[in-house]
């Protein structure tokens, strides 16, 4: 199984290959494997929309997903390769931090298992929060990059325009597949920043917070200690519903709903504070439809719920 695609790939045979060419030939395995299988798909579908998705490394679990864990391990292990050492190779995704986003990943593995038909929406952060370093006895914040040309993100071809005030932005979506166990997939849907530039970053974690442009995806949770970043927190949180909200309505058009019914169609369920404008944006864009501002107030309390993680005042975003 997977000497075939080694052989396809590089003209080798698995004993012969470094950890970077058998854990590109897993990822590729894994990729077809999750492709082939049937997506989750009903009338009504759960967009669970989070600002964070701590998805962890995702070869092992997607390998016992799949049910090929122990036939990749033996396949591997007769070559002389141990799978542990590529489970230790593979960069972990920068979409998360804490419980939070653990808690949203966990709902997205739940939920593909079921056989539900539900996506997680959120951002495709370049550079996570930040890696921690030590040196000359201090902390140091430095980036966290991980996408490389081995990555489980697959673009699509669907592009979404957010309009600020006096300028706009466009948005490319990539997806990464959930796989449930021995079950069925759903999709992980995360925007990107077209015009996203990792140039800007310096000395450490610093760029420039106003060229909103360039940064609205490089860094998750960017620093908030002052008006310039706060604003950014606006920007990027509008950034994410805009996209997330379009998408929705966009999907439910080709499910066959009128929008009046949106709330047969889908189910928005807001991770905490900061994808709480998903709320406005849906009435803003429903009004656009031609739909009168009380329905579309009615439609969307139907369609949405919300999570509260906390009640502590730093943590409710109260700027």
């Amino acid at each position: 199984m997977l000497a075939k695609i080694v052989r396809e790939c590089y003209g080798k045979e698995i004993s012969e290959c470094g950890k970077e060419e058998l854990y590109h030939a897993l990822l590729t395995l894994v990729q077809k494997k999750a492709g082939e299988k049937e997506e989750n798909t009903g009338k009504k579908k759960l967009y669970y929309i989070s600002a964070e998705f701590l998805i962890g490394k995702l070869l092992s679990n997607n390998l016992i997903n799949l049910g090929i864990y122990e036939e990749v391990k033996k396949e591997l292990s007769d070559a002389g390769k141990n799978l542990t050492d590529l489970e230790e190779y593979e960069p972990e995704p920068s979409l998360g931090n804490g419980g939070l986003g653990r808690l949203a990943a966990c709902f997205l593995d739940s939920i593909a298992t079921l056989s539900l038909p539900g996506d997680g929406v959120g951002l495709n952060y370049h550079y996570g929060l930040f890696r921690q370093e030590f040196k000359n006895r201090k902390q140091m914040e430095e980036p966290n990059p991980w996408m490389n040309k081995d990555s489980w993100l697959i673009r699509s071809d669907k592009s979404f325009t957010v309009s600020f005030g006096g300028f706009d932005v466009k948005a490319s979506l990539y997806d990464i597949l959930v796989t449930g166990y021995e079950s069925r997939t759903n999709r992980l849907h995360l925007f990107d920043l077209d015009s996203v530039d990792e140039t800007i970053v310096h000395d450490g974690i610093e760029f420039d917070k106003e060229d909103i442009r360039k940064n609205l995806t490089l860094f998750l949770y960017p620093d908030d200690s002052d008006d310039k970043g706060r604003l950014l927190r606006v920007y990027q949180q509008y950034f994410m519903v805009s996209c997330g909200a379009q998408l929705i309505l966009s999907e439910a058009k080709d499910r066959g709903c009128n929008l009046h019914d949106l709330a047969d169609y889908a189910a928005i369920q807001i991770n905490d504070t900061h994808p709480s404008m998903v709320i406005p944006e849906l009435i803003r864009l429903l009004t656009k439809e031609g739909i009168p501002f009380d329905e579309a107030a009615e439609i969307v309390t139907d369609t949405c719920a919300y999570t509260n993680h906390t009640i502590l005042a730093e943590a409710l975003e109260k700027w």
